[in-house]
């Protein structure tokens, strides 16, 4: 069919290659004006009751977003609000009044701490769904975790919306939990203390998937990046067994020329990086890169040219935050090149070995991160399952008890992380290797003395007693999601 179009010309509306529309107009595209308060731009971008809001943690115990958009939400007479964060932490103690008041009544995303304590004694409507950082990506990107309205907190925009957390006065480290996010939702929102001229010099969330952009006076405070679960052990035992991880790395013949390696942030993983620096140098070796969240004790490393290459994800403390941005060829990893378990193709597939932290292990070599033994639910997953399902050897630290509670037990109160995954566990009174892993017990035979799994467990349970039954109810409180969206195990409510 011939028509004539908006442009004078007569054209063909279909072909042999199918059916078009014809020309019928131009116009300019210029966007609509993005800056804006938080409760226009809620507004704008449809808020109603029932709707799906993610947030990212990397502003960690200083974050001031949560709490805001959720007061701005209780303003608005919203309720029945699904939260998709990345994660929670104690300065979201206010999450539990929104959780009364009828505002929040779902949760998919982590909630350490204060939160978590409290649902666990009580449930919310809807289970808690726990994922990894990979696994919420994937979720996300698969439209399984669909989000309505992302909230992302940035610590420079321009008004067009690219933005960064790199650089300004609450400079946290790259926005890379977020990306998904803004890919993906239906509507979103940068939150930001700091406007600058556009365009913004970096950018990890560009204009094109901004809807709004809200000038707030305080994202939160970087200074609080830094948690309990962010600093470097001080105690002899704890570091005692970060000496014991670095002994098995090296009869294991993974401490040389070219490794690469990722340490968690808790307290006995930031020891073995500090530990392995060490040897690196008084050996003169050079690892060729190291990834995940980055602490000063890395960049120190690579600043004294042990580590070749940095790999950037999260900053682990404000130092990390100032050495990115004054190295700006370091490269940036998000989420989804780091863990997501639908790609093509992820870092953490390329390391030698991680070294990982746990509440509880078991004879089977299953991990717990997510609750402690008295089954209240109050860590998240991060990237544990992740690394250690990609890493080639995977280590695990923990002490044999604290107080009078056996740490290497009998069963785990909760699966995250399965055994199969897991090749060691290195305790105070020593390590043990997954019987799987022949190929690494030969390794080290003769060279450091090793004991069985349930040996460590027997010593636990000699010194601390044989742990409580607990009386777990029907009710579930949290559902433990595998990498590939499967589910892992239930946290269910622990009855009087």
């Amino acid at each position: 069919m011939r028509i004539k179009n908006a442009a004078g010309r007569i054209i063909e509306t279909e072909t042999t290659g199918g059916k078009y529309k014809p020309f019928n107009g131009a116009k300019k595209y210029n966007s609509n004006p993005k800056l804006t308060n938080l409760s226009d731009a809620l507004i704008k971008c449809g808020l109603r009751d029932g709707l799906t809001i993610s947030f990212h943690h990397q502003l960690r115990n200083g974050d001031n977003v949560i709490n805001m958009v959720l007061k701005t939400i209780q303003d608005l007479k919203i309720k029945n609000i699904r939260l998709a964060q990345t994660a929670m932490f104690n300065v979201h103690e206010p999450v539990i009044n929104f959780i009364s008041e009828g505002i929040v009544n779902r949760i998919e995303g982590s909630i350490n701490g204060i939160v978590g304590n409290y649902i666990s004694k009580n449930p919310l409507p809807y289970p808690v769904v726990l994922r990894s950082h990979g696994g919420r990506w994937a979720a996300i990107k698969s439209d399984e975790l669909h989000i309505d309205i992302a909230i992302i907190a940035a610590s420079t925009s321009d008004v067009k919306g690219n933005c960064t957390g790199i650089i300004g006065k609450t400079a946290f480290g790259p926005i890379v939990y977020s990306q998904i996010d803004a890919l993906k939702a239906d509507r979103v929102i940068i939150v930001t203390d700091n406007i600058v001229e556009y365009p913004c010099s970096f950018q990890e969330i560009t204009e094109g998937f901004v809807d709004f952009v809200v000038k707030v006076d305080c994202i939160g405070f970087p200074e609080n990046i830094v948690s309990g679960t962010t600093k470097i052990t001080s105690d002899p035992l704890k570091q005692g067994i970060a000496y014991r991880c670095i002994e098995l790395m090296d009869a294991a013949g993974i401490i040389k020329n070219g490794m690469t390696f990722q340490s968690g942030a808790g307290g006995i993983s930031l020891a073995v990086t500090k530990y392995l620096g060490e040897i690196l140098e008084k050996k003169k070796l050079t690892a060729d890169f190291a990834i995940g969240g980055i602490t000063k004790y890395l960049t120190d490393i690579y600043e004294k040219g042990r580590i070749n290459k940095l790999y950037f994800g999260q900053c682990f403390d404000s130092h990390c935050v100032s050495f990115l941005s004054k190295n700006p060829g370091i490269p940036i990893l998000n989420v989804g090149h780091y863990a997501d378990p639908t790609s093509k193709g992820r870092s953490i597939d390329n390391l030698d070995v991680v070294v990982l932290g746990a509440t509880e292990v078991d004879i089977d070599f299953n991990v717990n991160v997510n609750t402690h033994s008295d089954g209240r639910m109050l860590h998240g997953i991060g990237g544990h399952q992740d690394t250690a399902a990609g890493a080639r050897f995977t280590i695990v630290t923990v002490p044999l008890y604290r107080k009078k509670n056996p740490i290497v037990r009998e069963k785990v109160t909760t699966i995250t992380t399965p055994g199969d995954v897991v090749d060691a566990i290195v305790t105070n009174e020593g390590i043990a290797i997954n019987p799987n892993r022949r190929d690494i017990i030969k390794k080290i035979k003769r060279k450091i003395d090793i004991r069985t799994i349930e040996e460590l467990k027997d010593m636990a349970y000699n010194s601390a007693g044989i742990p409580e039954k607990l009386n777990f109810g029907e009710k579930i409180v949290g559902i433990i999601k595998w990498i590939d969206g499967t589910v892992l195990d239930n946290i269910k409510i622990i009855e009087n």
